[in-house]
């Protein structure tokens, strides 16, 4: 996510904050250890059985405030991909109450945001690598600093529909970017 920075590339932003030089690469440790984690992730994408460099305490993350929204605004959302793997985006918002403790998955489950014109899910197209969206903050939600998590749900390995158990592309378990 180039705007707002998300916490793996806000150095490349100005910010003066540790570079991390694989910040594409925030995959929950890759559909392999995905799997393995019952197809848990970091809230931030890293390993969920692993190191949480980018979650508080770990090394990208540093507390830095990088804009500033009013209660109930509509943002604009900038998404660079690297390799467009088909799925789609969803972005969640979860104030922090201590910003020594990482918010939860489950706090973020509460705020699934709104994207102009798509809803709460935004279907990627093969050939996009740079995705404006207009985001929706809840109105009435605030704080003094809030973490915006953006999934990215890919859609290009082949898997069965759960329900069906027909084989297709873009069913079963897939890998995860944040």
């Amino acid at each position: 996510m180039e705007d707002p920075p998300a916490r793996n590339a806000a150095w490349r932003y100005g910010f003066d904050v540790p570079a991390n030089y694989d910040d594409v690469g925030l995959n929950c440790g890759g559909l392999g250890v995905q799997s393995l984690n019952g197809g848990k992730c970091g809230i931030c994408g890293d390993s969920y059985d692993g190191s949480r460099y980018h979650e508080s305490g770990g090394k990208y993350a540093t507390n830095i405030i990088v804009r500033h929204y009013l209660s109930g605004a509509l943002i604009d959302v900038k998404i660079l991909l690297s390799a467009n793997h088909k799925g789609f985006m969803e972005f969640r918002l979860c104030p922090t109450v201590d910003s020594n403790r990482e918010v939860t998955q489950e706090c973020l489950d509460q705020n699934v945001l709104d994207i102009q014109g798509f809803g709460k899910q935004y279907s990627v197209s093969e050939g996009l690598d740079l995705i404006f969206l207009r985001v929706h903050l809840p109105p009435g939600l605030s704080c003094s600093r809030c973490v915006l998590q953006w999934r990215y749900h890919a859609g290009n390995n082949w898997g069965r529909n759960t329900q069906t158990g027909e084989a297709c592309l873009g069913c079963g378990l897939q890998e995860e970017f944040y």
